[in-house]
């Protein structure tokens, strides 16, 4: 693997340094997104050889190991695949080896894979074209790419505010897309868009600022910007103060291609 890009190496360092907190987060061991991804599984089940890029702590690799021979589990964070590991360990799953890859540079022949997944991974890739092309590149012809990342709004404003949140949570934070700019880049890289669903992954703020080790600067400003937000960003997001509790959720994106 290649570490050229500082994006890269920033995000190397960050879910290096945060790989036991996402293995611990409810939020990625199950949710809406997963299910709904899981079911789309069944529409070309089983897969000789499946990559899961941007793996994490391996939960989304789990939930496709039953319908694959092998799974590949990708990311640039040692530290996550370590965990990878051990989870799977511990769940008696036997058919996922873990690999030290970067999502633009994924180092499989052309033509190679039945199956590809991405879960809650593609916002932080520093080069989101060039890594849907390296999916599009490494899928056998008729091969699935199945993903699922969190949607921005259509709204100028509110997609402003998102992406400005998540960037000073976890500076890595590439960009959340919009569902516009997400059928013109699968469509640039010769991905045939064939099921769409609209999920929410649900959030609490104490949580979300944790799991991923935000500047203890930056949190109590971020606390006001949810408390203060107006009308169409409370909408748009779902934010509830309950108690000290504070609520929310990003709309989610889950989706099947076909090279």
């Amino acid at each position: 693997m290649t570490q050229e890009q500082p994006g890269s190496r920033a995000a190397q360092q960050q879910f290096g340094r945060q790989a036991h907190m996402y293995a611990q987060s409810a939020v990625l061991r199950s949710g809406e997104g997963l299910d709904t991804l899981a079911d789309l599984l069944s529409l070309a089940a089983p897969y000789r050889l499946a990559v899961d890029v941007g793996a994490g702590a391996g939960f989304t690799a789990f939930a496709i190991a039953p319908h694959t021979g092998q799974v590949l589990a990708t990311d640039i964070a040692p530290q996550m695949l370590a965990q990878t590991r051990k989870l799977a360990a511990e769940r008696g799953i036997t058919n996922i080896t873990t690999l030290l890859a970067e999502a633009e540079t994924l180092p499989f022949c052309d033509a190679s894979v039945d199956l590809v997944t991405c879960r809650h991974a593609a916002h932080h890739f520093h080069d989101l074209p060039q890594a849907l092309a390296q999916i599009q590149r490494i899928l056998k012809p008729g091969g699935a790419f199945i993903f699922a990342d969190p949607l921005a709004p259509g709204d100028d404003y509110d997609d402003r505010w998102l992406n400005d949140v998540e960037v000073r949570r976890d500076p890595t934070h590439v960009r959340d897309y919009r569902l516009s700019e997400w059928i013109a880049l699968l469509a640039g890289a010769g991905l045939t868009l064939t099921h769409a669903s609209m999920t929410k992954v649900h959030l609490e703020f104490n949580d979300w600022v944790l799991r991923s080790g935000t500047p203890p600067q930056n949190v109590e400003p971020l606390r006001r910007d949810f408390q203060n937000a107006g009308t169409s960003v409370v909408n748009a997001f779902g934010i509830q103060q309950e108690g000290d509790t504070l609520r929310y959720y990003w709309d989610v994106l889950v989706a099947r291609t076909v090279k």
